[in-house]
């Protein structure tokens, strides 16, 4: 299949990436993970998403940055225990492919698909498919289907990574409810308002949280919209970035995880599809 004319391929260090470039925008993707790795829009050429200077492009490891795929567990949410199988589950460590690409007047959208989805940890007959639509917006829409004949649950996570120019100057603004906190033993605590982050944070936010403005200097500068979530997560590594290997000790100032999340389990019957969806809507 020849890729219309906004996308094109292009290798390097043994990955593949697609890249697209439109009047509205410009973003890239890794074959490797089915990972978006960069949204530009064309209206203050600002990038929205974050990776990191010592990410491992080379398929050694997962990326750190963009947008991970967590599926069919987040983090180590599998059953088994730690270490035993792969953290946020098998589809951001294998190779995808391109299957279609269209582009119209509101943009160009790329469908991409997983070699395998059944692995250990999770033994069912299931399809899942990568649609990002790049726009005004990018939009990442991640769909499974169960084509089994009995049903299974799972768990599943747009682990995003978006741009910020200084996390000490941040505000999310948007959440609300309690949060799960992984950093005090999973203690149940009152969302703080205003949001601000000022140390490490590691938390599951309990409600489908639908839209979150990210604010730097007081100044709105990205919306993240989610569809058929069931928890929105909020990380930053603070100083503990410092022990992680593909991370650059300073990095934690740049950046702020807001994922889109289903951690509660969601149980699809035979032929039933479920779709979570992720908007990037800059405010320029």
């Amino acid at each position: 299949m020849s890729p219309v004319a906004s996308v094109s391929l292009s290798e390097s260090n043994g990955l593949s990436f697609v890249n697209i470039e439109n009047a509205f925008a410009s973003a890239k993707i890794s074959l490797f993970g089915g990972h978006v790795l960069s949204f530009i829009p064309a209206a203050d050429n600002k990038e929205r998403l974050w990776v990191s200077p010592h990410a491992y492009l080379n398929g050694e490891r997962p990326i750190r940055g963009g947008i991970p795929i967590c599926w069919p567990w987040f983090a180590n949410d599998h059953g088994r225990d730690d270490g035993e199988l792969p953290s946020h589950g098998f589809l951001r460590t294998q190779v995808w492919k391109l299957v279609n690409s269209t582009e119209d007047s509101k943009g160009t959208t790329v469908e991409l698909a997983p070699s395998f989805t059944r692995a250990e940890g999770f033994e069912y007959d299931c399809s899942v498919s990568l649609r990002v639509h790049v726009g005004e917006n990018l939009q990442v829409s991640l769909e499974t289907e169960n084509t089994g004949v009995i049903p299974f649950s799972f768990n599943t996570a747009l682990h995003t990574y978006f741009h910020v120019e200084n996390i000490k100057h941040t505000e999310l603004k948007g959440i609300s409810g309690d949060y799960k906190d992984k950093l005090d033993d999973w203690a149940v605590k009152p969302t703080p308002a205003p949001y601000t982050i000022d140390a490490e944070t590691d938390r599951i936010h309990l409600s489908a949280v639908k839209q979150t403005t990210i604010a730097v200097d007081d100044k709105d500068f990205t919306e993240v919209l989610s569809q058929g979530n069931d928890s929105l997560v909020v990380w930053n590594p603070w100083q503990s970035a410092a022990s992680i290997s593909d991370m650059d000790p300073f990095g934690y100032n740049h950046m702020v995880c807001v994922e889109s999340s289903v951690t509660k389990g969601l149980e699809l019957a035979p032929g039933e599809k479920a779709e979570l969806v992720q908007t990037v809507r800059p405010i320029t």
